[in-house]
């Protein structure tokens, strides 16, 4: 058995299905993270740290597709090889620029979440280790 436990969540400009971006790097509109009290000290200053992977769960996404299919596309493809919301488990994965920190919130920019989206795990990104300069190109035809 799974079981996981909300350590906060997002405020966010996005309130409706189709309002947040497809991907959120080029996403300019600040949003809040608030930390639930227990888990503020897990937070500690952010000295140091500019930007921050956000593991938050997409709890409005379908959860029974395999497939799925954006407008252009003129077929489905598996929501393994996509970044569909769709999923079995809709655990979304998004670096986030942080824009300030002032007691227990941090404010970013650069994630697509949807107003009211449960945060699961905040971590630093480390370019040194999350950077993988040769990795295969993948491009979406």
């Amino acid at each position: 058995m799974i079981e996981l436990t909300p350590i906060g969540i997002i405020h966010s400009p996005f309130t409706e299905q189709g309002d947040a971006p497809r991907q959120g790097r080029g996403c300019r509109e600040e949003m809040n993270i608030t930390l639930y009290p227990p888990y503020i000290p897990g937070l500690g200053t952010l000295e140091g740290i500019s930007h921050i992977w956000v593991l938050y769960w997409m709890d409005r996404a379908e959860r029974d597709l395999l497939f799925a299919k954006r407008p252009e596309w003129t077929k489905a493809r598996p929501v393994f090889t996509i970044r569909s919301p769709s999923r079995p488990n809709p655990i979304a994965l998004s670096i986030g620029k942080i824009e300030r920190y002032f007691e227990g919130t941090i404010t970013v920019t650069g994630i697509e979440a949807m107003d009211g989206s449960p945060v699961i795990d905040i971590k630093p990104y480390i370019p040194a280790l999350d950077c993988i300069p040769d990795a295969d190109r993948y491009e979406i035809p």
